[in-house]
């Protein structure tokens, strides 16, 4: 690195001699002019490195709110899993199970539980939650705690409706039998 920047962009190419002649002589002129009315000269160069500073500070700040978020997004992740994973409840095996249609992302899609689950899941005591593209049984208080974090990773939860134990005494057609193929 022999020489001076003006030297080197010389070299290069980059500017004329004519050109750098007079910056040269205006850089002194405006000396001279300074020590004679004793005014500072702006510094061109800690101007633009005080501004360099100034957007990588931006830069990187901005790249760590943005790192920040990931991360939060990841630990919201694991929590849900974890959630859905610890409080999952058994869907039910074997020939006796019902099939219980729901709405996700506007399509009808059906598991299989059984009549029990498929009653507490009416009632709004159970919740599916969706995970992985897969369906899992949730309690309902489960499905809140998840919902806080991420209301998309629960399908369905219905409201509850009064107590369990509480029978809707208006109902004229509480003594009939629902048939199997109404049942949603």
């Amino acid at each position: 690195m022999a020489g001076s920047l003006q030297d080197q962009l010389l070299g290069a190419g980059l500017i004329k001699a004519h050109d750098a002649k007079a910056i040269k002589t205006s850089k002194k002129k405006a000396e001279a002019q300074s020590r004679k009315n004793k005014i500072e000269l702006d510094n061109e160069a800690a101007e633009l490195a005080e501004k360099a500073r100034e957007e990588q500070r931006l830069k990187s700040k901005a790249l760590n709110e943005k790192q920040q978020q990931e991360k939060l997004q990841k630990e919201i992740a694991a929590q849900i899993k974890q959630i859905i994973t610890a409080s999952s409840i058994f869907k039910g095996k074997g020939e006796n199970l019902v099939a219980y249609n729901f709405t996700d992302f506007n399509k009808v899609k059906s598991i299989y539980v059984t009549t029990k689950n498929h009653d507490l899941i009416a009632r709004g005591r159970i919740a599916i939650a969706r995970l992985n593209n897969e369906y899992y049984l949730i309690p309902a208080e489960a499905a809140s705690k998840i919902q806080e974090r991420d209301e998309g990773s629960i399908v369905l939860l219905n409201e509850p409706k009064g107590q369990e134990d509480e029978a809707i005494e208006d109902d004229p057609y509480a003594d009939y039998q629902i048939p199997d193929d109404l049942m949603w």
